[in-house]
Formats: C-alpha cells, structure tokens, sequence
C-alpha cells in the first residue's frame, strides 16, 4: 500500500508491519487527511495481535491538521486494542519530540522511540 504526492511519501510494508512517512504533509484541512486516516485504519487492520510501527523520521513537516489526524488515529485504535503501536521519530526533526510525545498521552500502551 502506498500514498504518493509531489510533497510526501507514505508507505506500508506488510513484512515489517510498519508505516513510513517521507516528505512535509502540509494538507488544508482535517477532510484532505481523510486518505491517510483510511489508510492507517487499513494498515492496522493487517496488524491484528501484534504491533503496527508508524515511522516518521522522515517526515519533516506535519501542520496542525496532520497532528490531529494522527490523535484521532491514536484514539480509535486504543478503543480496539486490538494491537499495539510503536512509534520511531527523530530528534533531528523539530516537531516531532514535542508532538510525538503526546501520543503517549492519548494511549498509554503506545511505545515512543525518539533517537
């Protein structure tokens, strides 16, 4: 599965069980993240009892839109803990220690690795 823009990559491997963002996502609103939102709904469903992983140190920018997404995203699988999340961001990337962290605050199973 992938997702393919001029600014962004997003791709899910099926043999890793992980989501990979690239690029900046800079979508006008919540509605324009809908795809993505699908998307990783679509890949956890691949991850029943186990642990999805959702990669974005390669992303270099997300705006507020995005970060909702991705709470939203964070929400709904806590209600299914049906698997878990692991999360790999990059101290290199500006938003990513502040904002990451947060996700953790959403569902306390969700395991941050910030390097």
């Amino acid at each position: 599965m992938e997702i393919k823009d001029l600014d962004y990559n997003i791709q899910y491997d099926e043999a890793t069980k992980t989501v990979k963002f690239t690029g900046s996502i800079r979508l006008q609103n919540l509605p324009a993240y809908e795809p993505i939102k699908l998307f990783l709904k679509d890949a956890a469903k691949q991850c029943q009892g186990s642990v999805l992983i959702i990669d974005f140190r390669d992303l270099q920018f997300v705006n507020s839109s995005g970060i909702t997404t991705f709470s939203m995203f964070i929400i709904d699988s806590r209600k299914s803990a049906s698997y878990q999340i692991k999360i790999l961001g990059s101290l290199n990337v500006s938003w990513q220690s502040k904002s990451l962290s947060n996700f953790k605050k959403l569902w306390d199973q969700v395991v941050l690795d910030i390097s």
